[in-house]
């Protein structure tokens, strides 16, 4: 669940000043929310009991409970906004996208320190001899770890979300020589929307084939986790976000009549999915771009109007946590794992203790993830400002005159 990953209301990228500045929107709270959420889930997964591994509650809140990785499709469908935005308004506006080494240098500058930090700890406490189970390492360091059903959830399981996110960084990242050489044929608003839009339908159709052969044609078992945790199953969840940003981009702004429906139109369709989800088949598999579509209605009310917004989505609390939701997502587990051998946890069984689980690995997630925030996340902000916004290296003497011996002598 990345993440990370990146703060919402403020973009990694933005197009240069003779184009449209790119908005930006309270929305970073989500990402802290949403991983608070995922915690609250391993709490509850953590207390399944006896040999038939039972779930510790029944009827609705348990339907509810196994539908919450829709928040995992939440992320992605931030991460496809996030990314696409900047370079959306810039094909949109006709102005040339800044090169595409320059964005996924930002995005890896803010993800990748924390990543390759809790990976190689916990990599390093559970493989204490050599040589250690050394294809696990070098698949989670090159992402590729999603493509094994036997590593893709070892040494840290939320980790598989930040390899798919970074699948797409590179394919954004690739396509923007293409895009700039593309809209630079364009003649009209219209056509330049067309490029814009090509690649985020483009995912989704690809997206939606994939899991057409998967469901369908590939038999594929329940537990082939690189069928059902690839970049291609969550394709169609990058291309919504990516399209919203499209429409954001061009213009569209509605009242708030128009955004209330969307709203509720959005949340209720997300309630009715995770009541409806036909949990442990492979048809449920659907259910991931359906929650992408309806989340993405409900992103609607907020991403489709200037301002301003309520209050409450910058209360400083929830944008707080917002910040350190990428840490708590990526750092939660092995709090999880750690506690546990500690033996602090209630008897796994029926009923509420899973409450007293989630508890205790968020509030020492939370702390891990603001000391992250100041530390290692804040050492590859410090790499990202020695790069100008133009993928340049920074010259730090540049207020001192050319002539001055100073600036020579550095």
């Amino acid at each position: 669940m990345s993440t990370t990953q990146a703060r919402t209301d403020a973009p990694p990228v933005s197009t240069p000043t003779t184009g449209t500045p790119v908005r930006r929107y309270p929305l970073g709270w989500l990402r802290g929310v949403a991983a608070l959420v995922v915690v609250v889930f391993h709490g509850y997964q953590h207390q399944r009991y006896g040999d038939t591994y039972q779930w510790p509650l029944t009827g609705t809140i348990h339907e509810l409970f196994m539908s919450a990785d829709l928040f995992v499709d939440l992320f992605f469908v931030l991460s496809g906004l996030v990314l696409w935005l900047p370079i959306a308004q810039a094909v949109v506006d006709g102005v040339s996208i800044r090169s595409g080494r320059v964005l996924l240098y930002r995005r890896m500058a803010r993800l990748l320190p924390l990543y390759l930090a809790v990976v190689l700890l916990v990599w390093s406490l559970t493989n204490p001899t050599a040589p250690g189970h050394w294809v696990d390492l070098v698949t989670h360091l090159t992402f590729t770890h999603v493509y094994s059903d036997t590593y893709i959830f070892w040494t840290n399981g939320p980790a598989w979300t930040l390899a798919i996110e970074f699948h797409f960084y590179v394919l954004v990242a690739l396509s923007v020589p293409v895009l700039n050489r593309v809209a630079a044929r364009a003649a009209t608003r219209g056509q330049r929307l067309a490029v814009a839009s090509a690649l985020p339908v483009a995912l989704v159709v690809v997206g939606a084939a994939y899991l057409v052969w998967a469901t369908l044609l590939s038999g594929a078992a329940a537990d082939n986790w690189s069928v059902w945790f690839s970049p291609l199953a969550k394709a169609a969840d990058f291309g919504v976000g990516m399209l919203l940003a499209v429409v954001a981009a061009a213009g569209v702004r509605l009242g708030s009549a128009v955004r209330a429906a969307l709203l509720v139109a959005g949340l209720g369709l997300t309630v009715a999915l995770m009541l409806s989800r036909p949990v442990g088949t492979p048809l449920a598999e659907w259910w991931h771009p359906m929650y992408a579509a309806a989340l993405t209605l409900a992103l609607a009310h907020v991403v489709l109007h200037d301002g301003p917004w309520a209050r409450w989505m910058s209360w400083s609390p929830l944008v707080w946590l917002g910040g350190l939701g990428y840490g708590i997502y990526l750092i939660h587990e092995p709090v999880l794992r750690f506690l546990g051998s500690l033996g602090l946890y209630p008897e796994p069984g029926p009923g509420w203790s899973w409450l007293v689980v989630s508890a205790l690995v968020a509030v020492p997630s939370v702390l891990l993830a603001w000391v992250s925030a100041r530390t290692v996340e804040a050492a590859g902000l410090r790499l990202l400002a020695t790069m100008r916004p133009d993928g340049s290296p920074r010259d730090y003497y540049d207020h001192l005159d050319p002539r001055d011996p100073a600036r020579s002598a550095g």
